[in-house]
């Protein structure tokens, strides 16, 4: 945690560090906590056990402030425990929110049957594209993502790494434009749901976890679960595994295999351009790779095809 928060905002993740005994110890005052031990997932974020003064368990979490933790607060609340798992209370002054604990919290990535992962994720959003955003809401616009990530690909020093996400962009317009406000009706979206985001919960099954907030056309946040359903097999084999996830997302969310694959090629484009800030890291080999997939899957596929009317 102390290397992503100096590494990640610099002085401004020093102050928080700085300062996080006593928000913690704030934190405690306002909610009636007693603070057990940290998560294994403590990264980005401070993330802890705690119990209630009811006797209730709960947990912790308390991050450097910054949009994308205040759009999570933000989203967690609107879904109300629909799908995903519900936010006790937060305090936007101390950048923290009280979360329900899920028991056993086992990770979806967890099991080996990429048919059962791919059918829990998307019985998920199932019950999350239900819940429609309010009319007044501070969330981020998915064109706002493509158009930020656009920009990290054109500001990446090294062009070996960037061309091909670049060469992308254009056709990912076409496609935004397609999905867009006057198309058809936006939802509000996960706009991270993998494997490693979605728990088991011994009363009500797989839950998400974690939200970053977005709002979008709803085959927009199909991509992220595709994205990390594909192994280290070959090209072929990662075409196949594909294919094979976009027939069950396609019909279980009801959306057509146009959709799905138009919308999984946008997010792909989108999350890989967003690295490119940073130094190549272990996965980027398997990211160009699949750069050279994904335009092969979506080849010939329409936008006017793909888009639904708004209602």
């Amino acid at each position: 945690m102390i290397n992503y928060a100096t590494q990640g905002w610099g002085e401004r993740g020093e102050a928080w560090l700085k300062d996080l005994p006593g928000i913690l110890d704030r934190c405690c005052e306002k909610w009636g906590l007693t603070l057990g031990g940290t998560t294994e997932e403590i990264k980005a974020n401070y993330i802890g056990y705690a119990t209630m003064e009811s006797g209730e368990e709960a947990v912790l979490k308390v991050g450097v402030p910054h949009r994308d933790f205040s759009t999570e607060m933000e989203a967690l609340d609107i879904y109300d425990g629909r799908g995903i798992n519900r936010l006790i209370d937060r305090d936007m002054d101390l950048n923290a929110m009280l979360l329900e604990r899920i028991r056993p919290g086992k990770m979806l990535s967890s099991i080996s049957d990429k048919r059962a992962q791919a059918e829990a994720g998307a019985t998920i959003m199932v019950s999350l594209h239900t819940v429609p955003p309010p009319v007044a809401h501070t969330l981020p616009h998915f064109m706002e993502w493509v158009e930020s990530s656009h920009e990290d690909a054109r500001a990446c020093e090294d062009p070996e790494r960037s061309r091909g996400y670049i060469d992308q962009f254009p056709r990912v317009l076409e496609i935004m434009a397609a999905f867009g406000v006057d198309a058809e009706p936006q939802k509000l979206l996960h706009g991270d749901l993998h494997h490693f985001n979605i728990l088991e919960d011994e009363r009500r099954g797989w839950i998400a976890i974690d939200p970053q907030g977005v709002i979008g056309a709803s085959c927009l946040d199909i991509g992220r679960f595709i994205g990390n359903t594909v192994g280290d097999g070959s090209r072929s084999e990662k075409r196949v595994e594909v294919i094979e996830a976009r027939e069950i997302f396609s019909s279980i969310l009801d959306e057509t295999f146009e959709r799905v694959c138009l919308g999984a090629f946008v997010d792909k484009i989108v999350g890989s351009s967003w690295g490119l800030k940073h130094p190549p890291h272990e996965y980027e080999a398997s990211s160009q790779e699949m750069l050279g997939v994904w335009p092969e899957i979506v080849e010939g596929i329409e936008c006017i095809e793909a888009g639904r009317e708004s209602v």
